[in-house]
Parts: structure tokens; sequence; C-alpha cells
């Protein structure tokens, strides 16, 4: 990912500006398999442990906030091939490098049908819907008459749908200050008849007999996320230290590397960068492992996944606030990278599995409280 990572990087403001990635990246992120690398061996995807899955997500994101982001979601996404019926899941995810993303929000409708679901629902932020080949979002299934269909303990009956990207519209709606490059767009449907078999209910079993499909699948889904506010403060890092050698400030005999403030920050930002990333590669990896022997993951454990994901985030945001605090002046205007990773990183942490509200969820659990779930 690193030499990819190389040829990315000089797109960035690019990318920004266009607010979408560009065909030629969209290929070279299919041709590197990473858009396979959490797919079931099954449907010829890699099934990657978290760790190298982590490590490919942060690099790209070092090169561009947006594209790691835009990979990090569909590598989630399409872990979700191993929730889907079997053969629904082998017509979508024909090769590896399709590309699935979507919307966990309940905004639309399926009304059953005989083999089919009609469905109508908009869905808001849909990264990556520009370049994706399948989109989902998540509906609530009713009769003819609009009255939702109940499961057997009571919930409504509420499903993924997945349906190609080529039948959704696509509403210009990314208007935003961090992450443009994501074209994070609404996109919707209307009536349009979705095969039974390329629909999932929320119970999410898996079919493939892999360990990777032993993990909690909200700790597969928000982990790549979360190594991207990593690389992006990995980026501002080495940014500031390379400003640093060269800038010496208005009114100032020294440059900005023999300031104590400067060198102080820095620090920080880096001890804050690596902590996190250790943190949130322990939480991971001892899941994976466990799950892996046959253990599964205790909700202490699940919280610790979501614990270090939302402190990635906020741990990233810190360390590129340092970092722009440090460059001065430098870092407000647009040609400076770290303008476009202050804007990122505060972007991504307003994402609801990243966001401060997750440091509540789990510390209900860590104090033995009776702690809301759907995000463990």
């Amino acid at each position: 990912m690193r030499l990819l990572g190389s040829s990315i990087r000089p797109l960035a403001a690019d990318i920004e500006s266009a607010g979408r990635l560009p065909d030629e990246v969209v290929a070279d992120l299919r041709a590197s398999g990473v858009f396979g690398m959490w797919l079931p061996s099954e449907l010829g995807g890699a099934e990657a442990s978290p760790r190298d899955v982590l490590a490919a997500v942060e690099e790209l994101s070092a090169a561009d906030g947006s594209t790691g982001w835009c990979a990090a979601v569909a590598v989630g996404t399409n872990a979700l091939a191993a929730y889907l019926p079997e053969d629904g899941a082998r017509k979508i995810f024909s090769t590896p490098s399709t590309i699935a993303g979507g919307s966990f929000a309940p905004t639309g409708r399926a009304i059953v049908g005989d083999g089919v679901l009609r469905v109508s629902g908009r869905w808001g932020f849909g990264s990556g819907s520009l370049h994706s080949d399948w989109l989902c979002g998540v509906c609530v299934v009713t009769d003819e008459a609009g009255t939702p269909v109940v499961l057997g303990d009571g919930r409504p009956d509420a499903r993924l749908v997945f349906f190609p990207a080529a039948d959704a519209t696509i509403h210009d709606t990314w208007h935003v200050s961090g992450l443009r490059g994501t074209g994070s767009h609404e996109f919707s449907v209307s009536e349009l008849d979705v095969d039974a078999g390329h629909t999932m209910g929320m119970a999410f079993r898996p079919w493939p007999q892999g360990a990777l499909w032993r993990m909690p699948p909200m700790s597969l889904f928000f982990t790549p996320m979360a190594a991207v506010p990593l690389g992006i403060a990995r980026s501002a890092i080495d940014e500031v230290v390379g400003l640093a050698v060269q800038k010496t400030p208005y009114r100032s005999s020294r440059r900005l590397a023999e300031r104590d403030v400067v060198q102080s920050m820095v620090a920080r930002a880096e001890a804050a960068l690596r902590s996190a990333r250790a943190f949130l590669r322990e939480a991971t990896e001892e899941v994976w492992t466990g799950t892996g022997n046959g253990e599964p993951a205790s909700l202490e454990q699940r919280a610790l996944v979501r614990l270090a994901a939302v402190n990635a985030a906020s741990a990233a945001v810190h360390a590129v606030d340092l970092c722009a605090e440090a460059a001065g002046s430098t870092a407000l205007f647009t040609a400076s990278p770290l303008q476009r990773h202050l804007r990122d990183v505060q972007a991504i942490r307003q994402h609801v599995v990243l966001a401060f509200p997750g440091f509540e969820t789990v510390g209900r659990v860590l104090l033995g409280l009776e702690p809301d779930t759907q995000l463990l």
C-alpha cells in the first residue's frame, strides 16, 4: 500500500476539489486488492487479519484522508457478504474487486412480494457512492397496506437491501468542510424490485467458515474506519516535521524545530498517535485471537474495541491540532496539507461509531451498567 499511497498523495488536493476519487485511483485501489481484504475466501477474498487491514487503511489515509475513508467503508461494507444469503453474495461480489457502500440508517421501506422486495427510500452519507458498484440501505419491511412486518420477538423486520449503484439516484448533497473527496452524497431508489437474496436481516448469521466471521460484526465494520484518523495524524506529524526544519517564523532568529514549544507539541502528537494505534491493535487482536480459538468475544472485549476506535479518532484530532498549532499561520492556508488534515479529522470524529458518545457507551459497560449494545 505504501507504493500506492505515494502515487495518491500528490492528488489529494485535486481529490478534495473534485469531491470524488478519480477513476485512475479507483482502478489502482481495485488492483491493490484492498476491497477484497475482508471478503470471504469462498468469494476469492483474502480474509486478512485485522492488523493487516488497519495497516493498509492507515497507509492510504496518510496519503489522502478521503481515499482512506472510502477504502475503509468499502472494506467494512464488503464484509457484509458473509451475512447475505450465499447465492446473493456470490452474485453481488462476483469478483474480489467489487466495491459496495451504503448506509445503516433505516430510512427505506420494502414491501414484501413474491421472491422480491419492492424498495423505496433515501439514505444519507453514501461514502464512495460515485464509484461503488453496489449500494445498500436499511429498510423497514411492510405489507402492501404499509403495516410493518413484525418478527417473532416483537421487533419490526428491518433488512439491509443491496442494489446496483446504477439503479440509484445520487443527489448532490455533500457540501461539507471535511472529507470532501469521499462524495458521501444522499442516494435514493423508488419502487425498485430487489431479489430477496440480495437482502439480509440484522441478526448477522455468517455462512462462511473462516475464523474472521467469528468476530463480532460491529468490530469488523468500524475498526477500519478508526485507522483513517490515525493515518491523517501520521501525515500531519510528518508535514510539520518537514516544515519545522525549514521555517523561521517572523521576528525570530530560530527555526521552528529549535523552539521548545514546537518540540513539545511534536512529541505529544507522536505519543498520542502511537498510543492510540497500539490500543486499537491490542483490542482487535485480543478479539481476533480469542474468536480464532473458538472463544466468543465478551461484552467487555467488544466494548474495548469500540473504545479503542473512538479513542483513535479523539487522539488523532488532538495530534493534528498540535501539529497545526506548531505550524503557525502556515496551517491557515488551503495550500497547506495541514489545513485539509484539520478538516478531515474533525469530520471523521462526527461519525456515529467514532463520535464522543462512544465513550459513554463503553463507560456504562466498565461500570457494570446496562449499555446500548447496538454498536458493540
